[in-house]
C-alpha cells in the first residue's frame, strides 16, 4: 500500500523551520506533511505531482490583509489561494462589538484559515472608522481575544487622527491583559512622534507598513534612523503590509543594504491596493527578491516567522505531522516592472523576472492550481464521450 497520497517530486524546498533549502520530495498523508527527503520512489505515492524547476514551501502566511469591516476587504479565498496563501490575518477589521458576525459569515465559510487581529475599538473599521475613543475599550477588548483565541491572535490599532496616545495606550494594555502583541499603524505627527511611539511597544508587538512614507525609517542622511535600531533591538517586530500608499523602493531599498529587512512580508490586502499596485503576495515577495533579498529569507519572512509571530508553530512549517499547507511557486523569468506605491506616486523597479504561484494546497487537498499540475494530461487520459444531446 502507498505511503503518500500525494507526493511533489523533484522540487526547490524552502522550509526555515527545518533548514531545508534544496532539491526534496515532500510526501503528503492525508491532510498533514507525511516526510520532507532527497529521493521517495514514487510507487510510494498514490499520485505524483512533478515540481521540477519550481519552489516548493509551507503554505503562504500573510500576515497583514483585509477581508472584513470596509468596502475594500475581499473574501478570503479568492485574494488568498490564488497567490499561494493558505493562513491570513485579518488585521483589525472587527472589534469585540463586531468579531462574532465576522467570525459566522467569513471565517467559518473560508476555505482559507483566517486569524484575526481584533480592533481596539469595539466597531472595528466600521462607521466612524477607528476615531471614537469611548469604544477604545482593552478590558472588553482582551476578554473576547481570551474567549476567541482560537482565531483572535492579538491587537490592532490604526487610523486614529487624535492628537494623544489613547488608541495605542489602549491597544498596548488589551494585548497586555490577553497575553498577545499589538500591531500599530499610525504615522508619524508633532503631538505623536514615531520614536516615543516605538517606545510605547513593549517586546513582541509591532509596527506594519514599515516602509511607508508616513513614518519614515530612512533619514536625510539616507541611514536608518537610530529608533528603529534600538526598537528592533528591544523586540519590537516591523511589518512590510504593502498596501496602495505605504511601500516605498526608496525606503525599503536601502534599509535592506543596511542590514534592516522587515521581520515579516504582508501584502495589506483590499481592492485599492490589488489594483494600483498588485499588492499580492507572490507580487510583494517579487519586489523583495528582486532587492536582493535572498529567496530563502523572503520565503522565511513570508512562513515560518508569521507563523512564530502570531504563536502558531504548527503553521509555516514542512514538519512531518504539520498540517500540509503547500505552496509551489514559480519563477517566471521575463522582465518585470514591479511597483511601489506612496503619496508621490507609484515608482517601477525594473526586475529579470517575477514570482508567480502555481499551486495551493490546504490540509492537503489542492485548492489552486494555475497551470494542472496536478490535473491529467487530456493527450494521456482523453476525455470520455458521453453522448450528450
Amino acid at each position: 500500500m502507498p505511503t503518500y497520497d500525494l507526493l511533489i517530486k523533484g522540487g526547490h524546498v524552502i522550509d526555515a523551520a527545518n533548514g531545508i533549502d534544496g532539491i526534496m520530495d515532500v510526501g503528503i498523508a492525508g491532510r498533514v506533511v507525511g516526510g520532507v527527503e532527497s529521493d521517495i520512489p514514487a510507487s510510494q505515492a498514490r499520485r505524483v505531482i512533478d515540481a521540477t524547476g519550481k519552489y516548493v514551501m509551507p503554505g503562504l502566511i500573510d500576515l497583514h490583509a483585509h477581508c472584513t469591516g470596509f468596502d475594500g476587504s475581499f473574501f478570503p479565498d479568492e485574494m488568498c489561494l490564488p497567490y499561494g496563501v493558505t493562513t491570513m490575518v485579518d488585521c483589525g477589521g472587527s472589534g469585540w462589538r463586531t468579531f462574532d458576525e465576522f467570525n459566522l459569515k467569513v471565517v467559518k465559510k473560508s476555505a482559507v484559515r483566517v486569524f484575526a487581529l481584533l480592533n481596539i475599538v469595539g466597531q472595528g473599521m466600521e462607521g466612524d472608522v477607528e476615531q471614537n475613543v469611548e469604544d477604545m475599550d482593552a478590558e472588553l477588548t482582551a476578554a473576547k481575544i481570551r474567549q476567541r483565541s482560537d482565531v483572535l491572535v492579538g491587537v490592532k490599532v490604526a487610523h486614529f487622527q487624535g492628537m494623544g496616545w489613547e488608541s495605542i495606550d489602549r491597544g498596548v494594555e488589551a494585548a497586555k491583559l490577553s497575553g498577545t502583541f499589538c500591531l500599530v499603524d499610525q504615522n508619524s505627527k508633532p503631538s505623536r512622534p514615531f520614536n516615543e511611539l516605538l517606545e510605547r511597544l513593549r517586546p513582541g508587538d509591532g509596527t506594519t507598513h514599515c516602509f511607508g512614507y508616513g513614518k519614515p525609517m530612512i533619514g536625510n542622511d539616507g541611514k536608518v534612523k537610530s529608533h528603529y535600531i534600538e526598537a528592533r533591538k528591544r523586540g519590537v517586530k516591523f511589518d512590510v503590509g504593502h498596501g496602495g500608499n505605504s511601500f516605498s523602493f526608496a525606503m525599503a531599498q536601502p534599509a535592506l543594504e543596511q542590514g534592516f529587512p522587515p521581520d515579516t512580508i504582508s501584502t495589506d490586502m483590499h481592492r485599492s491596493s490589488l489594483l494600483t499596485s498588485r499588492a499580492t503576495m507572490t507580487e510583494v515577495m517579487s519586489k523583495f527578491l528582486a532587492m536582493g533579498m535572498p529567496m530563502a529569507e523572503v520565503v522565511a519572512r513570508s512562513t515560518w516567522e508569521p507563523a512564530k509571530w502570531i504563536g502558531h508553530t504548527e503553521l509555516g512549517t514542512l514538519t512531518p505531522g504539520a498540517p500540509a499547507d503547500i505552496t509551489v511557486l514559480e519563477f517566471q523569468d521575463r522582465p518585470a516592472g514591479l511597483s511601489d506605491s506612496g503619496p508621490t506616486g507609484y515608482r517601477i523597479l525594473r526586475a529579470e523576472g517575477r514570482l508567480i504561484n502555481q499551486m495551493t494546497l490546504r490540509d492537503g487537498v489542492v485548492k489552486f492550481d494555475y497551470d494542472g499540475m496536478a490535473k491529467d494530461d487530456l493527450s494521456e487520459s482523453p476525455t470520455t464521450d458521453l453522448n450528450l444531446p
